[in-house]
Order: structure tokens, then sequence, then C-alpha cells
């Protein structure tokens, strides 16, 4: 398992691991180990306030492959990308080619008993002139070097070699190589974990080689792999007819009657394909961030495109912390010294309580009516 750095996933790696799996079905079998190993990176990311873009898985076998989907859709994980080996090292070519400024690069991806040779577009990732061969005469070095002289009679000459294995050590057929062809031959710097990294730059390009129209004769090929990386939409499967043809086709292997029903491929009822129920929000217990190291090697190796750009990791926030709007976020380095504080003025006097007011005067009371006169006497009579 390897961490890398970038969104593209062509930056360093930051973390590389080995788990032990076994063979059979449990907790400890390689589809629930890449499970768990998946889960436990994803929540030591959030803890240290990492995004982590996406995940590519590379396999080998396609039983395991197709376990793993149902496990990962069991345990509602979602945004992996399940990557066969040649379409990693076919990612890998590309970034290879695009840093060394090559049009075209010849890929030759060797398994212990095939070697695939295919040329990979640097600018657009796209995948041409696909060709397996058995490795069957013993002289491994020389089959090698008639396919890589084949492909440099090709229109569409490679500027550059690019040398891949799959359990095969391929430092010694490097060196053979190079003295029998005028192309100059790469190899990984990392062979352990050169898969591993071309299945973290699919994921993170998943675009590209999802659209490679070229490959799709070799979709369920355990050799070349499957060009849906998922394995869970309609696709193609090779019949092989040597007598009759000599070469492998392809046809469709779209249901008839429903779209997303799964198929089976022949009288293989473990190949499957079919749609992803939509998983949603899910949480699980807490996983190990770090596993246990081993030299025993997985059949699934993880590529982790990494978490974001290193100015964004030093910059952003962990997860815990939330801004307080309140508070300054850059503190100066010498801050100025706080100033004295004055001591307060004294309170100014209460003003003298006002007199009270002068009661206001009665009103005076009205003046007397005057008497009414007296009656006057009647005159009295005459003598």
């Amino acid at each position: 398992m390897v961490l890398v750095e970038g969104e593209n996933g062509d930056g360093v790696t930051v973390e590389q691991d080995d788990f032990d799996v076994d063979g059979g079905p449990g907790p400890r079998s390689a589809p629930q180990q890449v499970v768990s190993a998946i889960l436990g990176t994803r929540e030591g990311a959030a803890e240290g306030g990492y995004e982590l873009l996406s995940t590519g898985v590379t396999w080998t076998d396609q039983a395991e492959a197709t376990a793993l989907r149902d496990a990962l859709a069991a345990h509602k994980v979602e945004n992996v990308m399940l990557v066969s080996a040649f379409l990693a090292a076919a990612a890998l070519a590309q970034s290879v080619g695009s840093s060394v400024g090559y049009s075209r690069t010849g890929l030759l991806f060797l398994e212990p008993d095939t070697a695939t040779m295919a040329i990979v577009d640097s600018a657009d990732g796209s995948i041409s002139d696909v060709r397996r061969e058995p490795l069957r005469s013993g002289d491994t070095a020389g089959e090698l070097a008639a396919l890589v002289t084949d492909m440099q009679t090709l229109p569409m000459r490679p500027d550059g070699l690019f040398m891949v294995g799959s359990g095969v050590d391929i430092t010694p057929l490097k060196s053979q190589l190079e003295a029998t062809t005028s192309l100059p031959v790469n190899a990984p710097e990392e062979p352990e974990t050169a898969l591993a990294r071309g299945a973290a730059l699919a994921a993170a390009h998943a675009p590209l080689f999802s659209s490679s129209t070229a490959a799709l004769a070799y979709a369920q090929d355990p050799g070349t792999g499957a060009i849906d990386p998922y394995e869970v939409t309609p696709g193609y499967h090779p019949a092989f007819d040597e007598a009759a043809a000599g070469e492998a086709l392809a046809y469709s292997a779209v249901a008839d009657d429903e779209a997303n029903a799964p198929t089976a491929f022949g009288n293989r009822p473990d190949l499957q394909t079919g749609v992803f129920p939509d998983a949603g929000e899910g949480r699980r217990g807490r996983r190990p961030a770090a596993l246990v190291a081993s030299a025993v090697a997985a059949i699934f190796v993880i590529g982790v495109v990494a978490l974001a750009v290193a100015l964004l990791m030093t910059m952003r926030p962990s997860v815990g912390e939330r801004p307080n709007p309140g508070q300054p976020v850059v503190v100066p380095s010498n801050q100025a010294p706080p100033q004295q504080s004055q001591p307060a003025a004294p309170p100014a006097p209460s003003a003298p309580p006002q007199a009270p007011a002068a009661p206001s005067p009665a009103p005076e009371a009205p003046a007397p009516a005057p008497a009414a006169p007296a009656p006057a006497a009647p005159a009295a009579p005459a003598a």
C-alpha cells in the first residue's frame, strides 16, 4: 500500500506499508484486508485534517477482484477504482513518457508467462496496438527483443520503451534489451510499488482510461484486465476460438432483458457484471491507519491518490479546528507592549439638594354680598 501526495497522483510517496493476507475467507482474506486498509487510511487522513481524493486498487486475479468489489459494496465504501495490472502499467507509462517528453511511449508489461506490448499516448493516455504474446521458449530476452523490433516498425513509432513487471524481476531483462534496441529503455525506480502508483494515477485520471477504446477487446482478459475499472457496467468478454479465427474476438456482454441485470460469463458464474447499489453515507468502527509491515506480497496493491497539495496541507486547519471570527488568524511575532492603564477620574460631586418650593397662596375669600336696604317706614297719617 502506498500513500501518494498530489491531487493528480504524481507526487512523492508519503507512506508505504505491506500487510499479510490469507487465501481463504475470513477477516484476514485479501478483500477484507484491503477494505480495512482503505477505511483506516481515510480515517487517518481525516484526523490529520487532510482530504483523500481518490483510491485505486490494482489486481491480478479476476475472482479476487470480484470478491473485493462485493466487499466494497457491502461496507458502502465509495470512490474506489479497481484497475487491472495492465491499465495500471499503462497509466504509469503515460506519466513517465510525459515527464521525459515522449509523444508516445512503448509499454512492455511482463508477467510470468506472458508479455504485453502497447503504445501509450502521452497527451491523453489512449492505448493502441495492443499485442499479447505467451513466453514459452525459455529465451525471454530473445522473445522480448522480437516484440520490441516489431514495435519499431509500427506507423506510430514510440519515442522510448517503458518496462513494468508483475511477479517478474525486470532488472536483468532491461539490461539485455538495452543492448538489442536503439530505443531508450526505462523502468520504475521502485518496481515493488510501481503498479500501486499506476493505480493511483489511473484513479486520478479515470475519464482518460475509461474512454480508451483500443483495449476493449481485452476487457475481461486476465492478462490485460478490464477497461471498466469498476466492472459493474456491461462490457465485453473475449470469445477465443483459436481454430476458427486465430485471435481473440470481443462480443457485447450487455444483458438482453434488463440492462442492469448481472451477467455471468459462460461457465464462470463468479465473474459477473452488474451495477453497484447506491452506497450512501455509512459509518464504520475505527480501523488502524498503519498495518503491520510484512515481507509477504498481497494479491491487491493499493495506490491512494493523495491528500492535497503541500501548500494546502500546511495552510488548511485540521478537521477538529474551527475558525473563530473574533480571534485573529495571524498573530504578529513582535507584539507592542500593553499600554499602562490611566487612573479613573474621581466622580463629580453631586449637586446640593434643592429647597422645597413655597406653597402656593390660598385663594382669597369672596367679598360678602352687600346688605339689602331696610324697607322704608310708611308715612304717618296727617293729623
